[in-house]
């Protein structure tokens, strides 16, 4: 497994810096002193909400321009018959974290409910916190609390337009994330399905009687996530 640090020479590695481990399939992990801070994961639901994840995927790693990585994979998506779809993930680093770029298309003409990228953070380090979510010069940003007790039914926190979301801002275990535009957002509580984790998902679909996508159809997604700490990759 190659190691790359992502920062500036005049950086001194601390107990503080934060790790990335990439994963073969493409699936992010970050963590700072042993203690996870945020997981990405490509996702899709097939038709009646059959989840697909990044996890259980396939990919092929190469590298990239500025010292980046390249991943080519497939992700199945259940009950479409076979149905798949192709990805190209780009990890690019920055001086703090990184950068993420997929590329994704359609390998068949198939119904999907959901179609996104989230990036998830563990409840026993969150919980009892706050995300900001703003929009492109936004004075007045979105103020969304964490709970630290799951209410049943509960699982939908926020949904709207965002550019620039920010956990738990101002701390050791900040996460900031970051698009090009403002897209749909949508925070989550996922202990209603046994998840101990909140998710941020960027859904290109996500729709409740599905979405019919057709072979060739190609989506692209785009994000960056920084920490307020340097970063050292570690992939494959």
């Amino acid at each position: 497994m190659a190691v790359m640090t992502l920062g500036v020479a005049s950086v001194s590695w601390s107990q503080d810096a934060a790790e990335a481990v990439l994963a073969p399939s493409g699936v992010l992990h970050v963590s700072r002193a042993g203690a996870l801070l945020a997981t990405t994961d490509l996702n899709a639901h097939g038709p009646k909400w059959t989840h697909a994840s990044q996890k259980d995927a396939r990919a092929k790693a190469s590298d990239a321009a500025d010292t980046g990585k390249r991943l080519a994979g497939v992700l199945t998506i259940p009950n479409t018959d076979g149905g798949t779809i192709a990805y190209t993930q780009t990890v690019t680093p920055l001086s703090q974290g990184f950068r993420l770029e997929y590329d994704l298309t359609m390998t068949k003409t198939m119904k999907l409910n959901g179609l996104q990228l989230s990036v998830n953070v563990p409840v026993d380090k969150y919980a009892g916190g706050e995300v900001l979510v703003s929009e492109i010069h936004d004075d007045m940003p979105d103020l969304v609390g964490l709970p630290q007790e799951h209410q049943r039914g509960r699982f939908r926190l926020w949904s709207g337009q965002g550019a620039k979301i920010e956990i738990a801002k101002e701390t050791p275990d900040q996460i900031t994330l970051e698009l090009r535009a403002a897209t749909h957002v949508v925070v989550q509580d996922l202990r209603q399905w046994d998840q101990q984790i909140f998710e941020v998902r960027f859904p290109a679909i996500m729709e409740e009687t599905g979405r019919e996508v057709a072979e060739g159809d190609r989506f692209h997604l785009d994000l960056t996530i920084t920490v307020p700490t340097p970063v050292q990759l570690k992939a494959p």
